[in-house]
C-alpha cells in the first residue's frame, strides 16, 4: 500500500458496513476485518461494547440482541423498581421481580437504546474513589468523585473459578463505571449493598441480638427437607407406575431450593430473569 493509499483509507471516508453511507473519518469506527460502522448504527450497540472487537456479522447479531433488550425494557416497564438515588444523572434501578438492574445516565440514555442486565451475569462489584492532591502542604486530599465499578462474566471467563450460579453476558468484556457523587461516598455505599444482599454477602452470619439459624442455613435446610420430600414422591411414582404431578412439582421444587442453597439465593433471581426473558 502506497502512502497516498494509506491516508485516503485513514483519512478518506469509508462505506459502513452496515448502512452502505459513506462517512469521514470523525463519523465512523473502524471494526474487525477492515470494515467500518458508522455513528448512526453504532448507535443501536450497547454504549458498554468496544466494537473494535466484533466482526461485521457479530454486530449484526448484536443489534438483534439490543432489540430483544428494548422489548424486554418496555416489557417490565409496569414495574416501579428500587431506583437508588445518587447526587448525579447516573446510578442503577434494582428490579427484583426479574432478577435484573438497568445502569440509567440521563445524559446518554436518549443516544443509546436502553438494555438490561442480569444479576447472574455480574462478576464483580467495588466501591471506587479518586482523590486530587491538596493545593497547600499539610491539608487532607480533596474529594473529587465517587461511584461504583461493575465488571460483568465475560464470554472467556472461566465459570469453574467463579461462584456457582453465574452466567456470561454474550456482548459486555468491559468495566462499567458509574459516577454517583462528588461530595461523599454514602450513595455508594447504599449500592453496594443493595448488591451484597441480592448475592447473599452476609447471608451466613447473624447480628448481635439475632438466634436461630442464618438465612444461608435456613435454605440449606429447605433443600435437605425438599429432597426428602422429592424422594417419597419418587418412590410412591416408582409403586403406582406413573408420575404425578404432585411427584413433579416436587422435584421441581426440590431442585430449585438445592439451586437456591448452592449459589447464596442468586438462583431464585435467574429463575425470574429467564422467566421474564422467555416472554419476548
Amino acid at each position: 500500500m502506497g502512502i497516498g493509499d494509506f491516508f485516503k483509507k485513514t483519512f478518506g471516508k469509508q462505506t459502513c458496513a452496515f448502512c452502505g453511507k459513506e462517512v469521514g473519518m470523525m463519523g465512523r469506527d473502524k471494526i474487525k476485518n477492515d470494515e467500518f460502522i458508522c455513528s448512526d448504527c453504532k448507535r443501536t450497540c450497547s454504549r458498554y461494547i468496544q466494537v473494535y472487537r466484533f466482526t461485521k456479522d457479530e454486530l449484526l447479531g448484536h443489534m438483534e440482541y439490543m432489540k430483544r433488550q428494548g422489548k424486554l425494557v418496555e416489557s417490565i416497564s409496569a414495574l416501579r423498581g428500587y431506583r437508588i438515588p445518587s447526587a448525579s444523572r447516573q446510578g442503577i434501578i434494582f428490579y427484583d421481580e426479574v432478577g435484573m438492574f438497568r445502569v440509567y445516565n440521563s445524559d446518554k440514555d436518549d443516544k443509546y437504546p436502553l438494555e438490561m442486565i442480569r444479576y447472574d451475569q455480574v462478576a464483580k462489584y467495588e466501591p471506587y474513589c479518586i482523590e486530587t492532591e491538596p493545593t497547600e502542604s499539610g491539608k487532607a486530599k480533596e474529594f473529587k468523585e465517587g461511584g461504583v465499578k461493575i465488571t460483568l462474566v465475560g464470554g472467556q471467563t472461566d465459570l469453574s473459578r467463579m461462584p456457582k450460579g453465574l452466567r456470561a453476558h454474550p456482548y459486555i468484556t468491559g468495566e462499567i463505571t458509574i459516577q454517583l457523587d462528588k461530595n461523599n461516598m454514602t450513595y455508594v455505599s447504599n449500592i453496594i449493598q443493595q448488591f451484597n444482599t441480592i448475592f447473599g454477602v452476609h447471608d451466613d452470619t447473624k447480628g448481635l441480638f439475632s438466634f436461630g439459624p442464618t438465612k444461608q442455613q435456613k435454605r440449606e435446610g429447605e433443600a435437605l427437607k425438599a429432597m426428602g420430600s422429592m424422594f417419597g414422591a419418587a418412590i410412591k411414582a416408582a409403586k403406582d407406575g406413573a408420575v404425578s404431578e404432585d411427584a413433579a412439582a416436587k422435584v421441581a421444587d426440590a431442585m430449585n431450593k438445592v439451586d437456591d442453597a448452592a449459589t447464596g439465593g442468586l438462583a431464585k433471581y435467574s429463575r425470574l430473569a429467564d422467566e421474564a426473558e422467555s416472554k419476548i
